[in-house]
């Protein structure tokens, strides 16, 4: 396979995150063509410029993120870019029109820099059967000690607790490779964050967890229960494995298949229970 650099075209109206975006890329070599919060500007250069990724918001000003979609397929353009979506619009109807007018990959904010980068490359190579470049100190974690560099291994999870308890929610469940449009992401985060607050809520998942997750998204407890369960499947069939194992070992490892709705959402919570106490401690 290939090696190459990404040219990429960030189109978001927050400026903080176009800024935040533009640096993570380009500490990873890649090259931001435009950084821009106006949806014609960045349909402009998908169309004059060569780009390899477009990382959109769905609201920009002049064209927006379902525009420059049909834009780009109503047009004669050769090497159609790779579009990853980004925003903070929870409704389903949005999704699935992003997902009709040719979107990639579909990801719902937050989104920490880290997996951004992870889901361009994965989605760089499955498309184009080509491996990005990557500089290598991405890779590694330094600690300065006694003026001397030292390097460890990093953890597989790509990311830093943040201390905010919905965004770790979003991240690590990012991470595992439950896609943000489907439903039972939604689920399986809010249940997440109701057995953190409450550890009532998996002691008696079918009683209480589910009936309030149905409330909330007005649907039924068995839904929420079906639901949940394809998406630990999806996570399963597709998802990063290293991840899977690090947080699910013994499930994993011993061969058992995929954990059940309670285990997997207990096992998430327990551990960001643990984070957050080391983190508190230290």
């Amino acid at each position: 396979m290939e090696n190459v650099d990404l040219h990429v075209v960030i189109a978001d109206s927050n400026v903080q995150d176009r800024e935040s975006k533009t640096k993570i890329m380009e500490s990873v070599g890649m090259k931001v063509v435009l950084s821009t919060g106006d949806g014609s500007k960045a349909l402009e250069a998908i169309k004059q410029k060569r780009v390899d990724v477009v990382v959109m918001d769905m609201i920009l000003p002049g064209v927006d993120g379902i525009g420059i979609l049909e834009e780009v397929n109503n047009g004669n353009q050769k090497n159609r870019p790779i579009f990853i979506v980004e925003t903070a619009l929870r409704t389903e109807n949005l999704v699935e029109q992003a997902i009709r007018s040719g979107a990639d990959y579909y990801m719902m904010k937050p989104v920490s820099g880290q997996m951004l980068i992870k889901r361009m490359y994965q989605m760089v190579e499955s498309k184009y059967g080509i491996i990005p470049s990557k500089k290598e100190e991405c890779h590694i974690v330094t600690e300065k000690k006694d003026n001397r560099i030292k390097k460890k291994s990093a953890s597989k999870i790509g990311y830093t607790y943040s201390g905010d308890l919905e965004v770790d929610v979003t991240n690590i469940l990012l991470e595992i490779g439950i896609p943000a449009h489907i439903k039972g992401y939604q689920y399986i985060r809010e249940g997440i964050i109701m057995a953190f607050n409450d550890r009532n809520m998996l002691h008696y998942i079918t009683k209480f967890l589910y009936p309030a997750i149905a409330k909330k998204y007005k649907t039924t407890s068995s839904s929420v229960e079906r639901t949940i369960r394809h998406a630990i499947e999806v996570a399963w069939r597709r998802g990063n494995i290293e991840i899977l194992e690090e947080i699910f070992g013994n499930t994993v490892c011993a061969g058992r298949g995929k954990p059940t709705n309670s285990e997997f959402m207990a096992l998430l919570t327990d551990k960001l229970r643990l984070e957050y106490r080391q983190s508190t401690a230290s």
